[in-house]
């Protein structure tokens, strides 16, 4: 019965349109005629009175509103999709849409990517894929390479990027992604062997995402998890770091040495003094003078740190000899440290 209501008004609309034929529609399909499966299509009908209205026939039947648009997502081969233009009552056909006949290809979808998700630097990575046939490429080359055919990716550079498989079998090709890292096997711990109380200083390793941990967290502590920790007080706190990726399992230590950089006191290495270095003037716009006094003109290497304990500027100085240092560094608390043959000498500078 319901087939038979359809087609009486489906019949009716047509007598309809042949009695009236004074206006023109017309539907376009955003994707065409020739699409893939599961594409979600939108048509679009247009006519030169915006105030008419419209019915959508998906395969003889009445569907969507009566607005101009009309999405299918759902399309299969040999759907039919048009419109009739109407009234603005609705109940009076005024013309008829050229009709889209549907070939619909059907979509071979890739599935989820194995095999891991890190390779070492230099080593190689096996990569799979259930559905066969597909093709793979590298993102960025310059961190990993892979084969096309056999999807084995090569670590050529540290860093991140990803991986990409596509099924190309028939007209509608589908892809999946995996995002790879390129690590590096770790190294020697990096960074100041002796720092300044109440400062901030970085450790690093050539590994990263590792765990690191402190024997004295009264001493010093982590601030952040990339490695920037905390001088609380003056002695001796060892660093330790922990890292496991796909060059394998490594651990180390350092020992970093805090120590009072505004006075003699609580220093308790002969080889580190607190005088021997003059800055002036001291708090300074960034342009300075430095003198370091000795017995004798020897030579010494000064470098100038910020508060995370990186490196500013680096300046090959002789004892008894001003230097004027420009170094346009911003507003912080810096420090300068003069390494000689004998000693350590550390002070602490403002830039306002």
């Amino acid at each position: 019965m319901k087939y038979l209501v359809k087609l009486s008004l489906i019949v009716s609309l047509l007598f309809s349109a042949l009695s009236s034929k004074s206006q023109t529609v017309t539907v376009t399909a955003n994707h065409g005629d020739t699409i893939c499966a599961g594409t979600n299509v939108v048509f679009h009908a247009t006519t030169l009175d915006t105030t008419l209205r419209f019915k959508w026939i998906h395969n003889s039947t009445v569907v969507g509103g009566v607005g101009p648009f009309y999405a299918n997502n759902a399309l299969a081969n040999g759907d039919t999709v048009f419109c009739y233009l109407t009234n603005a009552a609705g109940d009076t056909v005024l013309d008829s849409s050229n009709m889209h006949i549907f070939t619909v290809n059907t979509s071979i979808h890739p599935s989820i990517i194995t095999g891991g998700d890190s390779v070492c630097l230099g080593s190689t990575l096996a990569l799979f894929d259930s559905v066969s046939g597909g093709v793979w490429h590298s993102q960025n080359p310059a961190i990993f390479t892979v084969d096309s055919v056999t999807g084995v990716v090569t670590g050529v550079a540290v860093g991140m990027t990803r991986v990409v498989y596509t099924i190309t079998t028939g007209s509608c090709p589908d892809s999946v992604r995996l995002r790879i890292r390129v690590n590096i096997a770790a190294g020697p711990l990096m960074g100041p062997g002796i720092v300044c109380r109440d400062s901030l200083f970085r450790i690093r390793d050539t590994a990263r995402g590792g765990t690191w941990t402190v024997s004295d967290a009264t001493i010093a502590d982590i601030a952040f998890p990339n490695g920037t920790f905390q001088a609380y007080q003056a002695g001796t706190v060892t660093i330790y770091y922990a890292v496991t990726n796909a060059c394998g399992s490594y651990f180390d230590s350092m020992a970093v040495s805090i120590v009072n950089c505004d006075s003699a006191a609580g220093i308790s290495n002969n080889n580190i003094s607190p005088v021997g270095l003059n800055i002036f003037p001291n708090p300074n716009n960034g342009e300075f003078s430095i003198n370091y006094t000795a017995n004798d003109n020897t030579s010494a290497l000064l470098v100038i740190t910020n508060i995370l304990g990186q490196q500013v500027k680096k300046l090959d100085v002789v004892a008894n000899k001003e230097y004027a240092v420009a170094t346009g560094l911003v507003k912080g608390i810096y420090f300068v440290t003069l390494h000689t043959a004998d000693k350590i000498i550390i002070q602490k500078m403002l830039v306002n």
